[in-house]
């Protein structure tokens, strides 16, 4: 329990300490003035003062601010003008807002960048170990040793890539293989049978079942220095893709709110990360990274997207929201984040009482 709860705490603090940094050193690009770099809401624990900033750890550490000097006009009363936030250009506000977020996506690469390079990948091929008597993929040929290159026009590498298709595609009448056997090269169809499964979001839902099982050999790839950060944008670009799409399902019904889940689901799977090794706990605060990059670029009053949209109608307008219209805006968005709060403990907690436990 206190290795889970440490490690947690270490991930999230390194999270937050990257986004506001982002924020922070924006700021400073752009000659904003920063009164204070917090980790952490509500009353200081500790801090101090270097230059014009004030470091400090506040006492809840689910987040973490940068004050800005001179937010917003009706709040200056006096001081330098240079060097307040309201006074910069639109397009400097957003790229102080943006930095947040976008630190959030830059870490991941890093992350991902570093594993490729040095721990490399271990994949599953895409060859077919058994097939399953009375199957779809009996009853279409398909034999034990054949390797799969396509399926339905999309190439595939890995075992892992054919589930991943079939699970995003659950609604393909026909599933058409391009499969190796020997020196030649075959087109076999395949109208698969639909069971009860999960799709890669965790919701229960019928997917196609071809009735073949993967091999179990394992091809362990190393990468070379710039390889290996190709691959590093193409596994950043693939996750933000996936979670962008779960958001779409989450708000338009067709995914359940009860996958969502809040900080102690992080902390369980931080500790369960954190037993498997270094390397799997990077790859799931990267992984955590991105998420929190794409939850704060929401247009979401309070959060940085909706900063964003604020920014929008100022350059449209030509000056800023009034003070008043902002704040009733911020308490709009506050409200929501609550509520989303309330749902993502609730979940924590029904997982807790229906007996998962925490390491």
């Amino acid at each position: 329990m206190i290795t889970t709860v440490s490690v947690a705490l270490a991930v999230i603090g390194i999270l937050i300490f990257i986004h506001e940094f982002g924020h922070f050193l924006a700021a400073k690009l752009m000659g904003v003035k920063v009164e204070i770099f917090s980790l952490g809401f509500g009353p200081r624990l500790i801090g101090f003062t270097i230059g014009e900033t004030e470091y400090r750890i506040s006492l809840v550490p689910l987040g973490g601010y940068v004050k800005l000097y001179g937010e917003h006009p009706e709040a200056i009363i006096s001081g330098i003008k240079e060097k307040a936030y309201a006074f910069k250009k639109p397009w400097q506000k957003a790229v102080i807002v943006i930095a947040g977020p976008l630190a959030n996506f830059v870490l991941p690469i890093f992350i991902f960048w570093f594993l490729f390079a040095v721990a490399g990948s271990s994949i599953i091929p895409a060859k077919v170990g058994e097939v399953l008597p009375k199957s779809p993929a009996k009853r279409a040929g398909i034999q034990k040793g054949d390797e799969i290159i396509e399926v339905n026009g999309k190439k595939v590498k890995s075992f892992e890539e054919i589930v991943l298709y079939l699970r995003t595609n659950n609604k393909v009448n026909t599933v058409q293989l391009k499969i190796k056997r020997g020196n030649k090269i075959l087109d076999l169809y395949i109208k698969p049978e639909y069971k009860e499964g999960y799709n890669i979001f965790g919701k229960k839902t019928k997917i196609p079942f071809l009735g073949i099982k993967a091999s179990q050999e394992i091809i362990h790839k190393k990468y070379n220095f710039i390889k290996a950060f190709v691959w590093a944008l193409q596994k950043v670009w693939e996750i933000t893709s996936l979670t962008f799409i779960a958001i779409f399902k989450l708000f338009t019904g067709q995914l359940p709110f009860s996958t969502l889940g809040g900080p102690i689901t992080i902390g369980k799977i931080a500790g369960d990360t954190a037993r498997l090794g270094f390397y799997p706990l990077l790859s799931f605060t990267a992984l955590l990274s991105i998420n929190l990059g794409i939850i704060n670029i929401l247009p979401i009053p309070m959060l940085d997207g909706g900063h964003l949209v604020l920014l929008g109608i100022e350059a449209i307008r030509k000056e800023p929201l009034s003070l008043k219209t902002q704040e009733i805006i911020f308490k709009i968005g506050l409200i929501f984040i609550i509520a989303l709060s309330i749902a993502v403990f609730y979940n924590d907690i029904i997982r807790l009482l229906s007996g998962w436990k925490l390491p």
